[in-house]
């Protein structure tokens, strides 16, 4: 869990849930971007348009791939802290990862996304393992497979917020999978400590590196799923312009992507 020093009563938000859900945690001290070490320094470059915040949010993730791959663990769990987790989080997790093919990157469990998702399988009566076609900014709550944090830290160009940076995922080849509906979500209440991330930048790659990464998705989650993907973000872009309401699309599979299987339901 990501906490900076200063952030006791985020801490103690992290605690109290993790007291309540039965799950310990490891606190990561988060990195304070007015304060970069030296040793980080490197990985930004000079003329980086992240605000001091975003800068340290993504150090400080960057610790916690180190972790995962220093102690040679398979995966972890990794949380900002301002992550809620609804009741079932830690069933629901568990048998999400268990249901991924070998080949996963990253989990999202916060997977507060606007466009169409495609479901890989269902993990209990009410939640699935799905594929975006666009993947949400978020990176409050994710699993982060070994492979995973070896493409995160590999060396390369750190010059978006690690959020939307994970969202041109085709410049790394993440594989990115998420459970939806989410079961964690971020807490309004606290004031953010990511200010300045960057206002008005354009954080998107070339149009040409864009284009390319369309035929990446594509590749990735099959030709049908992305089109009928697309179809039903129309469809519901035109409904939200006659009532206002935000309506993301399920498709059901109709590519063949690989799960492992198709897990059990989650206990709770």
């Amino acid at each position: 869990m990501i906490n900076l020093d200063r952030s006791a009563d985020r801490l103690a938000f992290i605690t109290e849930q993790a007291a309540s859900l039965g799950f310990a945690f490891e606190r990561i001290p988060a990195v304070d971007g007015r304060n970069l070490p030296d040793w980080l320094k490197s990985e930004f470059p000079a003329d980086c348009k992240m605000g001091q915040g975003a800068i340290g949010c993504f150090a400080s993730h960057l610790l916690a791939a180190q972790a995962v791959v220093a102690r040679a663990l398979p995966f972890a769990i990794i949380l900002e802290d301002d992550a809620e987790l609804q009741p079932g989080f830690v069933s629901i997790a568990k048998t999400a990862i268990a249901a991924l093919p070998d080949n996963w990157d990253y989990l999202y469990f916060c997977s507060a996304g606007k466009k169409s998702v495609i479901r890989v399988c269902s993990i209990g009566s009410e939640h699935s393992v799905v594929r975006y076609t666009w993947a949400p900014a978020n990176t409050v709550a994710y699993a982060l497979s070994n492979r995973g944090a070896r493409k995160r830290l590999a060396v390369m160009p750190r010059v978006r917020p690690i959020d939307i940076d994970n969202r041109f995922a085709w410049q790394q080849n993440l594989k990115i999978y998420g459970v939806f509906p989410a079961v964690v979500r971020q807490q309004r209440e606290f004031v953010s400590t990511i200010k300045g991330a960057g206002s008005g930048v354009r954080w998107e790659p070339s149009p040409l590196a864009m284009f390319a990464g369309y035929f990446w998705t594509i590749r990735e989650v099959g030709v049908r799923n992305f089109f009928a993907a697309a179809f039903m973000n129309l469809v519901n872009s035109a409904r939200k312009r006659f009532d206002g309401i935000q309506r993301i699309a399920i498709i059901s599979d109709l590519s063949g992507l690989n799960a492992r299987r198709e897990p059990a339901h989650p206990d709770g």
